[in-house]
């Protein structure tokens, strides 16, 4: 009962708190998904340390940071600047290493640069998205988060009354074709609703939105999958438990880590 209660609360604090940051946008939003990266890179830092690693936690944080920044004062970052950025990053991360007296210094390195990777380069690109554009860019967000929930909770819903074809029972046992599917309508459903009422503006076309919808419906499931395989393979059930009834921040944050950045780049690559 006390972890219902726990659950709830987390729900009816967390969702239009999250919204309301959203809407505000500036160093309150950019603080907020700063916030989840450093507790979440730290989530990924104890899984692999499960397996005996000891990856480069300051430097992980320290980067993490940085990137967060720098998405704030320059969302529009070029493939060159992202290059040549993650290129210093590496170099700066085999440096540190080599003063460091630790065991399998060549895993340490690649699972720091990993979770660097993961968390902070892809779901900064949340940071990114906001601050392209002030106005627009707010409603993208909205939909991209609504549609997310809107996958989950569907898939959640309808996979497990009505789910029975299993999609990759050695990662996620109750995760069901039928469930995915329900998903992947919702997210849609949701994109098609913020585009048919205006919110998104003129610049997106259904057929614009109906791809969004995909995206976040797709990469958003994909996202979960991987952070299960993540789990399964440190041994754990939850990612962590900062989040009494939802596990930890990687349990939570699983789909948007790979919905925003693939967004991100259709919108302002591609579209």
């Amino acid at each position: 009962m006390n972890m219902m209660k726990g659950r709830n609360l987390i729900i009816l604090i967390g969702i239009p708190g999250w919204l309301y940051l959203i809407w505000l946008g500036g160093y309150y939003y950019t603080f907020f998904i700063l916030s989840a990266i450093i507790l979440g890179l730290q989530e990924f830092y104890e899984l692999a340390e499960k397996k005996n690693a000891t990856p480069l936690r300051f430097m992980g944080f320290a980067i993490s940071v940085f990137i967060a920044d720098y998405f704030h004062v320059q969302p529009e970052m070029t493939g060159f600047q992202f290059i040549g950025i993650f290129i210093l990053i590496i170099l700066i991360i085999f440096i540190w290493q080599l003063f460091r007296d630790t065991e399998n210094p060549t895993e340490n390195v690649a699972l720091t640069m990993k979770g660097i990777l993961y968390i902070p380069v892809m779901l900064g690109t949340a940071i990114a998205m906001r601050q392209f554009d002030q106005q627009m860019d707010t409603h993208i967000t909205f939909a991209l988060v609504t549609s997310v929930w809107a996958c989950d909770s569907a898939a959640f819903v309808l996979g497990s009354l009505w789910g029975s074809s299993k999609i990759f029972p050695r990662v996620s046992p109750n995760k069901s074709w039928l469930g995915s599917l329900s998903g992947l309508i919702a997210s849609v459903l949701v994109f098609y609703g913020f585009q048919y009422y205006g919110v998104l503006g003129d610049i997106f076309t259904i057929k614009n939105a109906l791809i969004m919808g995909l995206i976040a419906g797709v990469f958003g499931q994909i996202g979960d999958f991987y952070e299960s395989m993540l789990k399964r393979d440190a041994g754990v059930k939850d990612s962590g438990t900062l989040l009494r009834g939802h596990g930890g921040i990687l349990d939570r944050f699983d789909s948007l880590i790979f919905a925003t950045p693939t967004m991100f780049i259709y919108i302002h690559f591609i579209i």
